[in-house]
């Protein structure tokens, strides 16, 4: 177990929290492999019925991915079409996941926080919360889905105005979009709202909240057609050369 990401296993349910204080809970390829293996160990274990993530502290859920390892001189393409690659799995892994999952997001949401954010079934906040996918204005795209599943969850023209316009919004805003479903006063509040519906959802029947892909047609025929696939291929390909350039280097 890496000590900036760990799994802490609850009456039912399950927590992986990010825990990097210095790099704003930023991911980095090394956290997005732990996670992955995380996600195996809640896999394996019927009596996790709940999963939930978060980050440490009071300020950040997750400040997206840790540019300063991608802008670092020795940092290569191939570097970049490996996470790219690995972060795209792993979070499809998690909007996948039989099991309801939850996003306890406990201030900066951005990038690929929001990006992991927005594939949990749940989504709630604390009044500090702030959520963006500022990659444009360092030169790149969002590269872990987040063009394919903003829009989804917020509409297509809000999604381009924050993607486009590299736009940060508050926690009450995000609730008026959709983005998340609830806003508590502060972080202890967040945390408490998020382990009692953790409870509540761990306590219901594990056939009625396991995600049977007859219950959720979209993400069923998501999967069956690989609709998302040609967005996928594209996005790789463009995020990979767009993290070589002196666009994101400057940026």
């Amino acid at each position: 177990m890496s000590a900036e990401v760990y799994l802490e296993k609850k009456n039912g349910w399950a927590v992986i929290t990010i825990d990097r204080p210095k790099q704003m809970n930023a991911l980095n390829t090394d956290i997005v492999e732990k996670i992955d293996g995380l996600l195996d160990q809640v896999e394996d274990d019927p009596e996790i019925r709940c999963l939930m993530f978060t980050g440490a502290g009071e300020k950040s859920f997750i400040a997206g991915a840790d540019i300063g390892m991608m802008g670092a001189p020795c940092y290569q393409p191939k570097d970049a079409h490996y996470l790219i690659t690995c972060g795209y799995k792993v979070y499809n892994r998690i909007e996948w996941l039989k099991i309801p999952t939850i996003a306890c997001i406990n201030g900066y949401c951005l990038g690929g926080g929001l990006e992991l954010a927005m594939c949990c079934d749940f989504r709630i906040a604390s009044k500090n919360a702030r959520f963006a996918l500022p990659e444009i204005a360092l030169g790149i795209i969002p590269g872990w889905g987040g063009t394919i599943r903003l829009p989804r969850i917020i509409g297509e023209g809000r999604a381009k105005d924050m993607i486009l316009r590299a736009k940060r919004i508050h926690a009450e805003t995000a609730l008026q979009y959709g983005l998340v479903t609830e806003v508590y006063e502060d972080v202890p509040a967040l945390r408490a709202g998020a382990e009692a519906l953790a409870v509540e959802l761990a306590s219901k029947a594990p056939i009625m909240t396991e995600k049977h892909w007859s219950v959720w047609p979209d993400k069923a025929s998501r999967r069956r057609w690989n609709l998302d696939i040609w967005c996928w291929s594209g996005t790789r390909r463009a995020l990979t050369w767009l993290v070589s350039t002196m666009h994101c280097r400057n940026g």
